[in-house]
């Protein structure tokens, strides 16, 4: 079983694997899908300079198989993410396109523009003009390149397999300070076949992961990260250092995390991230907007609270609005 250790392998590879993926994999297109932002989301041109993405599951490759994004919310809305909030409490077994890619639970996500939720489970909001908040994740998240269930039970037979419990990550920037990122689950593991090669600790360090050699003629190597943090210019592609590769920047007002993102390289490339959300802040246009903007809680505190209760300055009161009804 593979030992877990940080790594920039994960981030440094991960535009120009998201490239691979778009030209090897067959589907619907996404209107990104060449561009180095495709890691990101879908990335659109908009007026106010904010904007955010989030879905629970996406997966490309597979041979020819699948390209999809499930459960996947958008501000400004897309084609194929029109609403800003997607859930549901029921588990349902995952075939796009008629292909089994395994099951989900209590499932969510949220993407919201100009406005923040009033806690995390409340689909109710506040306006903050110049903001941009994504969140997405799920009860239990089973995932299979392709989903193979074992017919005695237990670890299902998936040439990669992923099973994650309790997946909850944040992406949020306001005006005049950097991009912020929440991430985790409660446990999780990927397999081979039905055998278990990876454990993943219940206290997930950003960018934590292993790369899985691969063994035999055919078999292809396995990068996988948790709690994966990225920090994106404001078109979405990942920031970089002096040499020219991937570096995060702790001034970005950028960027995305995912609870897992794994991917099989070789010639068969395919990937799959849970739990993804991304923000975009373009700070020319929002940092003016610092001065006017409200006593928000910390995305910790946002993210720690109860659900009846948000923290927040006592001197404020926050505005009541109606319920999204998407």
């Amino acid at each position: 079983m593979s030992a877990w250790h940080t790594t920039g392998l994960r981030a440094a590879t991960a535009a120009g694997l998201a490239l691979t993926v778009a030209v090897t994999a067959m589907g619907t297109a996404h209107a990104d899908e060449k561009e180095p932002s495709y890691d990101w989301g879908t990335v659109v041109e908009t007026k106010d300079g904010v904007q955010a993405n989030a879905w629970v599951i996406g997966v490309t490759g597979i041979g020819r198989l699948i390209n999809a994004r499930l459960f996947e919310s958008a501000s400004p809305g897309t084609p194929k993410a029109p609403r800003e909030m997607e859930g549901g409490n029921e588990l349902i077994n995952l075939a796009p396109g008629g292909v089994g890619l395994g099951k989900v639970s209590a499932l969510y996500s949220k993407a919201l523009t100009n406005k923040l939720p009033m806690n995390k489970s409340s689909k109710r909001t506040f306006p903050v003009p110049g903001a941009s908040y994504a969140n997405a994740g799920g009860g239990s998240v089973h995932i299979g390149l392709p989903y193979v269930e074992n017919p005695f039970g237990g670890t299902p037979l998936s040439g990669l397999g992923v099973s994650v419990d309790a997946i909850d990550v944040h992406a949020r920037s306001l005006p005049g300070r950097p991009v912020e990122f929440q991430g985790g689950a409660a446990s999780g593991e990927i397999t081979l076949f039905g055998t278990k090669i990876v454990e993943i600790p219940p206290i997930w360090a950003v960018n934590l992961g292993a790369t899985i050699p691969g063994t035999g003629n055919d078999a292809a190597p396995i990068i996988a990260q948790t709690n994966e943090q990225i920090t994106t210019d404001a078109k979405g592609v990942p920031t970089k250092g002096k040499n020219g590769s991937y570096a995060y920047d702790p001034r970005a007002t950028s960027g995305y995390v995912n609870a897992i993102h794994a991917s099989v390289l070789g010639p068969n490339v395919a990937d799959v991230t849970i739990g993804h959300a991304a923000v975009i802040r373009d700070a020319a246009k929002t940092d003016h907007l610092k001065d006017k903007m409200p006593k928000v809680p910390t995305l910790l505190d946002l993210v720690t609270a109860s659900s009846h209760k948000l923290p927040t300055d006592p001197g404020v009161k926050l505005p009541t609005v109606p319920d999204l009804t998407n």
